[in-house]
């Protein structure tokens, strides 16, 4: 069997090609805090773990071969870093029609550190 009839889900990838898919599962991440906060109004912030899978699946559908459970390990990166704060207050959502748990939110440092590697593979200007 040639690597090209492999596929993609059952290619075995290097380790600087794992390294770099996750690194883009970093930024999904934080892109997709970032707009929660740009669209979600105050004081409810920030989105639950079920609710940042739900939205990355189609992340997930354009990178074959990435598991949704590397949501949760990027969160705990980006937690440990500083770049997502995790908030534990539980609070009534009128948008969601329910109580949320624990959310997460970009920080600054997070939203400088986006925009830098936004800027960096030019892909804005």
């Amino acid at each position: 069997m040639d690597e090209e009839d492999v596929s993609p889900r059952m290619r075995v990838l290097s380790a600087e090609e794992a390294s770099y898919r996750f690194h883009e599962t970093l930024l999904e991440v934080l892109k997709r805090l970032n707009q929660a906060e740009e669209e979600r109004a105050p004081p409810v912030q920030g989105m639950e773990l079920v609710e940042l899978e739900r939205i990355m699946r189609t992340f997930w559908t354009m990178h074959p071969g990435d598991e949704e459970e590397t949501a949760e390990t990027a969160l705990r990166l980006l937690l440990e870093n500083g770049l997502v704060r995790e908030r534990d207050d539980p609070q009534y959502a009128w948008d969601r029609k329910r109580t949320l748990g624990t959310r997460y939110t970009i920080t600054t440092l997070g939203k400088s550190y986006l925009v830098r590697q936004l800027e960096e593979t030019e892909r804005i200007r």
